[in-house]
């Protein structure tokens, strides 16, 4: 089977197993053997095509007033038939979900119209998790929806030695995004250093509160995150769900939002409603106070990361959604 990944991004070819920033989408892209190419490239001659079509900009604030008026960078791709094309050279077009599924609600009319369009004119939909896939099918009644899960390649990791330490680290920066505000809130209950990570959403100030790794590769992000005991994640925007899939690998106990798939399948008993504060702070209690508690939770992150989420489960079942 030949499958195409065509995303934003300027390069063509194939991922190597020894790249070494193996973000999810390049280990989709290994795993399935997939050529790359940038979205605006003729592509043809493959089975299956899979658009990962590049999130935009938009220019509103939080209550969906418009802030100026600027085009979305995505709009003039909008406008063209790219996906019938593709359609008249190969197989099959599947649309990979980019983002969270409601992102596209805060386009201009126009794009929105578009951009429907554009995931109705696809064979069919891959989406991040259970919960969005609920989503699409009532989006698009009858179309094929599945779940296209986070993956790791875990090969280029295998020789990080965790050295644990008391320390806590959370998943994002103080924006609505991430919600990285609530998760530094509840992570003050381990009563450990607190560390962040360093994004685009980083705010003037949170280096007074807490630690921040500094920006790498997948490979070093890795090698840091194997060195802490706890974890905490209450991103209300549903996505990937890299971190605790990463945490996971190394039996990190993380705290999260439960319509996550890496959350709810690697950290079961420390999945929470993302708003439901009081629980994530009473399993940041419970896992401080209980050794068998943090220890179980432990060894069921571990457990469920190498049953559900290994790489050749990973492309036996997408190889067999692919060929639907």
């Amino acid at each position: 089977m030949k499958i195409a990944f065509l995303t934003e991004m300027g390069f063509t070819g194939k991922i190597p197993v020894n790249h070494p920033n193996m973000r999810t989408e390049f280990a989709w892209m290994h795993a399935l053997d997939a050529d790359h190419y940038n979205i605006a490239d003729s592509v043809a001659g493959y089975d299956a095509v899979i658009v990962i079509f590049p999130k935009g900009r938009v220019f509103l604030d939080a209550c969906g007033s418009r802030l100026v008026r600027e085009e979305n960078p995505i709009s003039k791709l909008l406008t063209h038939d790219f996906v019938g094309k593709l359609k008249l050279n190969n197989k099959k077009v599947f649309y990979m979900q980019e983002g969270p599924h409601w992102w596209f609600n805060d386009y201009e009319l126009a794009d929105q119209i578009n951009f429907y369009n554009m995931i109705a004119s696809c064979d069919g939909i891959l989406a991040h998790n259970q919960s969005d896939t609920n989503y699409y099918k009532g989006l698009f009644p009858g179309k094929q929806v599945d779940v296209m899960p986070t993956l790791m390649i875990d090969s280029i990791v295998e020789d990080i030695v965790p050295q644990t330490e008391e320390k806590v680290i959370i998943g994002g920066n103080f924006a609505r995004w991430y919600g990285g505000f609530e998760s530094y809130l509840i992570a003050q209950e381990f009563g450990v250093p607190i560390w962040g990570q360093t994004s685009h959403a980083m705010r003037d100030g949170e280096e007074q509160l807490f630690n921040h790794l500094p920006r790498v590769l997948w490979t070093d992000w890795m090698k840091q995150l194997s060195s802490f005991k706890y974890a905490v994640h209450l991103m209300p925007t549903v996505a990937a769900g890299t971190f605790g899939l990463n945490c996971a690998y190394f039996g990190i106990p993380c705290i999260g939002n439960k319509q996550v798939d890496t959350q709810n399948i690697c950290h079961p008993d420390l999945a929470v409603d993302v708003h439901d504060l009081e629980q994530a702070r009473l399993l940041a209690k419970k896992l401080i106070e209980d050794k068998d508690f943090y220890t179980h939770c432990s060894k069921v992150a571990q457990d469920n990361y190498k049953k559900h989420y290994n790489k050749k489960l990973f492309t036996d079942n997408i190889k067999g959604i692919l060929q639907l």
